[in-house]
C-alpha cells in the first residue's frame, strides 16, 4: 500500500477529483467531507500527509490545524480559495507546510505532495493519534480552544504548561523520563535544564492538584521522571 493521504474537503466533486489523481500516483487516499469526519479518522490513525481545506461547513480549517499541531508534526498542505496574505502567514505561523490556492493545476498539487512525501520518507511513522478533545478523569481538554476544565471549572494556564499537561494526558500510566518530557515540551535546540523542568511541573501541580505537596495525578518516580494517572 502506498503512502496514506487524508483529503479534508467539503466539495464532493473536488475531493473526488483530488483523490482519483493521487491514487493514480500510487497513494492511498482517505476522504473526509467535514472537520468532524477528519477528527473521526485522526483519532484512529495518522496519515503521511493531510490536504486541508479552510472553509469547511462545520469547522474552521485553521482550528483543525491548531489541534493537529499540538499533537503531531504530520505534513499539512492547506488547499483553499482564501488568498489573503494574512491568512497565508497565519497558516504558516501555526505550522502548515505548504499553501496552495484554488483554483490550481492538479500537476502542481501533485508535485507539492510528492515533495513533502519525499521529505518524510526517512521519518519514523507516528505512533500517536490526534484528538479533538481528551477526557481524562476529572479533566476535559479542548485542544483547539486551548482550554482545560477540571470538574467543569476552567483552569487557566500558559501554553507551555498546557502542552505539558496535554502530553501527560495522552501518555497515562507510563513513566516519562525527565529528559523525554523536557525534549517534548521545549525546543530541541534548548539545552536540558533540570531546574526549569522542576519549576514548570511544580506550577502545573499547583493548578491541577487538590494538594500539590501530595500530588494525586502527576507523581514523581525517584531519579527517573514522572507518571501521570487518574486512577484512585
Amino acid at each position: 500500500m502506498g503512502r496514506q493521504i487524508l483529503v479534508v474537503e467539503d466539495n464532493g466533486r473536488l475531493r473526488k477529483f483530488i483523490a482519483s489523481n493521487l491514487e493514480k500516483e500510487g497513494y492511498s487516499v482517505i476522504e473526509a467531507e467535514s472537520g468532524k469526519a477528519a477528527f473521526n479518522i485522526l483519532k484512529d490513525l495518522i496519515p503521511d500527509l493531510i490536504l486541508l481545506d479552510l472553509k469547511l461547513g462545520d469547522y474552521d480549517g485553521i482550528d483543525i490545524l491548531k489541534t493537529i499541531r499540538r499533537q503531531d508534526d504530520v505534513p499539512v498542505i492547506i488547499v483553499s480559495s482564501i488568498d489573503t496574505q494574512e491568512i497565508k502567514i497565519g497558516g504558516f505561523d501555526i505550522g502548515c507546510d505548504d499553501y496552495i490556492t484554488k483554483p490550481f493545476y492538479i500537476d502542481e498539487l501533485i508535485a507539492r505532495v510528492n515533495r513533502l512525501i519525499e521529505r518524510v520518507e526517512t521519518t519514523a511513522a507516528s505512533d500517536s493519534t490526534i484528538s479533538e478533545k481528551i477526557f481524562s478523569g476529572p479533566f476535559e481538554i479542548d485542544i483547539s480552544k486551548h482550554q482545560i476544565r477540571k470538574n467543569g471549572e476552567e483552569l487557566v494556564m500558559r501554553e507551555k504548561l498546557f502542552n505539558m499537561f496535554l502530553y501527560f494526558a495522552k501518555n497515562p500510566d507510563i513513566i516519562i523520563t525527565y529528559e523525554r518530557l523536557f525534549n517534548k515540551i521545549w525546543s530541541l535546540t534548548t539545552t536540558y535544564n533540570e531546574n526549569s523542568l522542576y519549576v514548570h511541573v511544580r506550577h502545573l501541580r499547583a493548578l491541577i492538584e487538590e494538594d500539590p505537596s501530595h500530588p494525586r495525578y502527576i507523581k514523581t518516580v525517584k531519579n527517573t521522571g514522572y507518571i501521570y494517572s487518574v486512577e484512585k
